[in-house]
């Protein structure tokens, strides 16, 4: 890693649209915050040694202008961002993880320049996997969508505080309210599958569920008085209660894993699902 890594927010730029997103996502999230842009164009050498062998005139020097544009474009708009730029050998997956250990956050287009428009691309799903900081996968990202809430997933594990506490810095910072969701779909209570709403068990099971959603809040409220903060318990799978909100926000935030996931599970099914449904950017927070 390198010293320019730490505390940075690392962007992936490859001149897709879903770079382009990405970059513009990164930029303001680096004025908001007042963090370091670090932006990384990997070119993955095996590639470029195949195409120059078949055509030299066509990769010269093409990784460099790439990344210098994309530093001059952050440069015009952000002048008081403090941005560096980097072509690196190595594939954009791993060059990207390999920057996120001590990195603040990585952001990510949602697809690069594959075939593939609107699917999750192979790159930044195995950062969203693997990176040892929060990503961010930008997708959905409309000029119009700035003024929604940001949707936190939470189902009381030590992964969904921590998105809580994500959740709870960026709708402080841009000045929106904060939408907490809490979906369910099967519970039991001695031993029965609640299925019937009205019944005393099924009261039993939301006023528990209530509970636990207090419990995941505790002290961000103290800690971000200005945050308006709606609560949705829902009962549904949680993927499609998230997605559904997402509709309608600025940032999604989940945890990289749920209460659900087996111990060394990179990805949950949760926030794998809303990384590839998502109307709007995404963010995965997990322990570092």
């Amino acid at each position: 890693m390198a010293a320019s890594d730490r505390g940075a927010l690392v962007v992936g730029v490859d001149g897709s649209p879903g770079g382009e997103a990405a970059l513009e996502w990164a930029t303001d999230e680096a004025r908001r915050r007042h963090l370091p842009l670090r932006l990384v164009h990997a070119t993955n050498v095996d590639y470029l040694v195949a195409a120059a062998m078949l055509s030299p005139t066509d990769v010269t020097d093409v990784p460099d202008e790439l990344v210098e544009e994309a530093r001059a474009r952050v440069q015009a708009a952000a002048p008081d961002v403090d941005v560096t730029a980097e072509a690196s050998t190595q594939s954009a997956a791993r060059a990207l993880v390999e920057r996120s250990v001590g990195a603040e956050e990585v952001v990510v287009g949602s697809h690069g320049k594959g075939p593939v428009r609107g699917a999750l691309g192979s790159v930044s799903l195995q950062v969203a996997m693997h990176a040892r900081c929060p990503v961010v996968v930008v997708r959905g990202h409309e000029p119009g969508m700035a003024a929604g809430p940001v949707v936190v997933g939470v189902d009381g594990s030590a992964l969904s505080s921590e998105a809580v506490g994500y959740a709870f810095e960026q709708a402080s910072l841009r000045g929106v309210p904060l939408a907490v969701v809490y979906a369910w779909w099967i519970e039991f209570v001695e031993g029965v599958v609640v299925t019937t709403p009205g019944t005393p068990h099924w009261g039993e099971i939301r006023e528990r569920q209530r509970l636990a959603v207090s419990e995941s809040l505790a002290g961000w409220r103290e800690k971000y008085p200005d945050v308006e903060v709606e609560v949705h318990i829902e009962h549904g799978r949680p993927t499609d209660a998230i997605v559904a909100n997402s509709e309608r926000a600025c940032l999604v935030v989940v945890g990289a894993r749920g209460r659900g996931g087996f111990g060394g599970l990179l990805l949950g099914s949760v926030s794998h699902g809303v990384l590839h449904r998502a109307h709007c950017p995404v963010a995965v927070v997990r322990s570092r």
